[in-house]
């Protein structure tokens, strides 16, 4: 009896090429070479050491898997269910790192505790943020020791004041802006262990200036700061 050969069916991916790589008629590297993925190109295969690829102009060949790296779809821009949405891409704004009011000593010796929330990325890059409401960029600069490159939103609404720190690339420009834009990427720049958002809500129009006054102590922090995790996803 001849048995049939079961079809497997591979889950389609996507990989990002970090250099150039060449592209081959068949598996090996004997194979016919009959193009190049250039770097930086994001390329559909499987999961497997040589790959079967489909380039954006529908090339098909095959290539070594060496200088692939697996791509995540990245959410779209969230929508808008009122005036409010999330500062940071929504699948990262589910849950902070780091609570408002956390006991730390260390980084924080006045006040002894995190005056804001944190969003981690674990690692990984190209984060958006956003604008989490229509407001204004009433201060934008990098402070390379501390708060790296930073912004602070003020929304009259809600008479608030949302600081954006350690955003991978300058901080957008002081003025007007709609809720829902995309105001950076997360970053790791000043102060920092990790890719991440820090944000803070204080009451009020403040700047930095404002801030480091204000941050006397708990009590003071308390007084003059809020839960932006919170104060957000109450509005959402």
């Amino acid at each position: 009896m001849i048995r049939q050969k079961r079809k497997q069916h591979h889950k389609s991916m996507k990989f990002k090429a970090t250099d150039n790589i060449n592209l081959r008629s068949s598996l090996g590297v004997d194979s016919t070479k009959i193009g190049s993925i250039p770097v930086g190109t994001i390329v559909e295969s499987d999961e497997y050491a040589w790959k079967a690829v489909t380039l954006p102009d529908g090339k098909k060949g095959f290539c070594a898997a060496t200088y692939l790296q697996p791509v995540q779809d990245i959410p779209p821009t969230p929508i808008t269910k009122s005036k409010w949405c999330a500062p940071i891409r929504p699948d990262k704004f589910i849950k902070c790192t780091r609570p408002f009011l956390e006991f730390n000593d260390v980084d924080y010796p006045k006040t002894k505790h995190h005056p804001g929330v944190d969003y981690g990325t674990k690692g990984e890059t190209d984060v958006p943020l956003y604008f989490c409401a229509d407001g204004e960029v009433i201060e934008s600069s990098f402070d390379p020791k501390f708060l790296g490159n930073y912004f602070f939103f003020y929304v009259p609404e809600v008479d608030r004041t949302f600081a954006y720190f350690h955003l991978r690339n300058a901080a957008p420009a002081k003025g007007q802006y709609k809720v829902g834009m995309q105001c950076g990427i997360a970053g790791q720049t000043g102060y920092s262990k990790g890719i991440h958002l820090h944000l803070e809500c204080l009451k009020g129009r403040k700047t930095s200036v404002n801030r480091s006054s204000l941050y006397s102590s708990k009590e003071a922090l308390m007084t003059a700061a809020e839960d932006a995790d919170v104060f957000i996803k109450a509005r959402l």
